[in-house]
């Protein structure tokens, strides 16, 4: 289960963030990531999400089940596996414990790309005595077609500890910054693109 918190935010406001927590910067990321679906749009009618992403040099496949959100707090299964391929990425992920029926089908599928994300992702890990999170700073475009849209956001994601403690810490951060919350992931955004 991922659970992360995502705001609109920009460079001077996690500039701040750092320096409140004092904390430094791991390297930087660039990303680019392709998402999929049938012809029928399947996955995005069961808000399921399938990517293929580019970590600088490594490629990782990726599927979210049902994303929740509210406050700013996004809640979803979230299961990934390396791959050099989309089929690769299927035959993986069930050994990372996503649900194997449902990879099955989807190699049965003709998938096709349906939007596409790049951005640039500054990074730095949060490690406190209940918690432990990697906060980012994410700078890009998203791409549906032939039409484009910049973004900059803040995403901050649990990675162990107290959940109850770690949401507590980010609405403080949320609150004394004022940030605003990002209801909708990057994918979502994408594919509204389609539609504008």
């Amino acid at each position: 289960m991922e659970r992360e918190f995502k705001w609109k935010a920009n460079s001077n406001d996690y500039n701040k963030i750092l320096k409140e927590l004092n904390l430094s910067e791991d390297e930087a990321v660039e990303m680019h990531a392709s998402y999929y679906d049938t012809a029928a749009r399947w996955l995005r009618s069961h808000k399921i999400a399938l990517r293929l992403r580019r970590e600088n040099d490594k490629q990782v496949c990726c599927l979210k089940l049902q994303d929740s959100a509210c406050d700013g707090l996004h809640v979803h299964d979230e299961f990934e596996c390396a791959a050099a391929s989309l089929t690769d990425g299927l035959n993986e992920l069930p050994k990372h414990g996503a649900p194997n029926d449902l990879c099955c089908a989807l190699k049965s599928e003709t998938l096709i790309a349906v939007c596409e994300t790049k951005f640039h992702r500054r990074r730095a890990t949060w490690q406190t005595p209940d918690f432990t999170a990697e906060i980012v700073f994410d700078e890009g475009v998203l791409i549906c077609q032939d039409k484009q849209q910049a973004f900059t956001e803040i995403e901050c994601e649990q990675k162990s500890g107290n959940d109850k403690a770690f949401e507590s810490a980010c609405m403080a951060i949320s609150e004394k910054f004022v940030l605003k919350s990002e209801a909708k992931s990057k994918f979502s955004r994408a594919l509204d693109l389609e539609r504008a």
